[in-house]
C-alpha cells in the first residue's frame, strides 16, 4: 500500500505538489488539455512501488483540479495495481469510479460538515468563505461542491473560484 497522500487542500506551487507525491512514491505530471477529448486525469501503477498521476489542465478553477487530483490519488490508494484508469467524463461510471469520486468529494469536503451548511436556508458568500476558512480549504472547493450536489445553481458564486496557471 502507497502511503498516504499528504494534505494538498491549501494552494501549494506545482513544483512542492510533484516533490510531496514523490515522497509518496506517485510520479505526478500535468499535461495540457487535448484537443476534442474530455479527458480530466489518469493513473496507473509503472511498478510495484511506483503509481503515476497524469493530470489534464483542462479544468483550471480549484474545485476541478482538487477535485480531479483526490480522484486519481483514490485510484492509487484504494484500487488494484494491475489496473489503469483513464477518467473521461462520457465514460460509463463504474463502481471503481464512484468510489474515486466519493472519496475526493469526501476528502476534500468531508460529509459530516457539509450536510450542515447544505442544510442552510440561505447560503451566502459569507457563509461559504467562513466554511471554507474552517476547513482549510479554498471558497471554490466549497462552491463546487454545493454546485455539484444541487444545493446552488452552476451560476452561482462562481466569482469564489479561482484558475490555476501553469507555465
Amino acid at each position: 500500500m502507497c502511503p498516504p497522500i499528504p494534505n494538498l487542500k491549501a494552494s501549494v506551487s506545482e513544483p512542492r505538489m510533484k516533490q510531496l507525491c514523490a515522497d509518496a512514491g506517485v510520479a505526478l505530471v500535468f499535461v495540457p488539455e487535448l484537443p476534442k477529448t474530455r479527458l480530466s486525469g489518469a493513473t496507473r501503477w509503472l511498478s510495484a512501488e511506483k503509481a503515476l498521476i497524469l493530470q489534464s489542465l483542462r479544468h483550471r478553477k480549484d474545485d476541478h483540479f482538487w477535485f480531479t487530483f483526490f480522484h486519481e490519488a483514490a485510484h492509487v490508494l484504494l484500487h488494484g495495481k494491475r489496473e489503469t484508469f483513464i477518467d473521461d467524463e462520457d465514460a460509463v461510471q463504474s463502481e471503481k469510479e464512484d468510489e474515486a469520486n466519493r472519496f475526493a468529494a469526501d476528502y476534500l469536503v468531508p460529509e459530516a460538515d457539509f450536510v450542515g451548511l447544505a442544510s442552510e436556508t440561505v447560503i451566502s458568500r459569507a457563509k461559504v468563505r467562513t466554511f471554507a476558512k474552517r476547513l482549510g480549504i479554498a471558497p471554490g472547493i466549497v462552491v463546487g461542491r454545493l454546485q455539484h450536489d444541487g444545493v446552488i445553481p452552476f451560476d452561482w458564486m462562481n466569482d469564489l473560484k479561482r484558475t490555476f496557471a501553469f507555465a
